[in-house]
């Protein structure tokens, strides 16, 4: 037989799922109480811009986009880093309050008490590197986040409320 006598043939798709053993599959299935969370591929485009919340209360919950902003927005504020009028609009005034007076006790501390070139440099939260969010109920969502900086990790949970033809904070909690 020659090269030539064998007809080229379509390459076969390969099995996405397999087992490790008769019966047992590589990937186990996702246990019954417990709920995979979609991700947002980076390629689409909603019809919600990117960083701000949807307007509609058909939604079940605000975006992963804006969760991941409000949550860095709102680690900023408790460690400082950001004036809490910014976010007046989207958190409630007690939760607010209780922020800016944390981040107010994190910028008196001495440990953080900088000069000069530092005073810029001084922001240890660089990216969002998870997004938890909970459908309760419409209107209501619990959202979790991971805020990971140069020097520590930060947790936080918050709470949103459509509100007033908006999302809202209405609890918050850092780790």
């Amino acid at each position: 037989m020659t090269v030539q006598d064998f007809a080229p043939t379509a390459q076969l798709p390969l099995p996405l799922t397999w087992q490790v053993a008769p019966g047992i599959d590589a990937v186990p299935p996702a246990p019954r109480h417990l709920r995979l969370v979609a991700t947002v591929p980076a390629d689409s485009h909603d019809s919600v811009p990117t960083g701000s919340p949807t307007d509609s209360p058909t939604n079940a919950a605000p975006t992963i986009d804006w969760v991941a902003r409000m949550a860095r927005a709102v680690s900023e504020v408790g460690i400082g880093d950001r004036p809490a009028g910014q976010l007046t609009r989207w958190v409630e005034r007690r939760q607010l309050a209780n922020l800016a007076e944390r981040g107010a006790a994190i910028r008196r501390h001495p440990s953080n008490r900088t000069t000069g070139k530092a005073q810029g440099a001084r922001r240890t939260l660089k990216q969002v590197r998870s997004i938890r969010i909970c459908h309760i109920v419409d209107g209501i969502a619990e959202t979790s986040a991971v805020l990971v900086g140069s020097d520590r990790s930060r947790a936080i949970a918050m709470r949103f409320e459509y509100i007033g033809e908006r999302w809202l904070i209405t609890a918050v909690t850092l780790g």
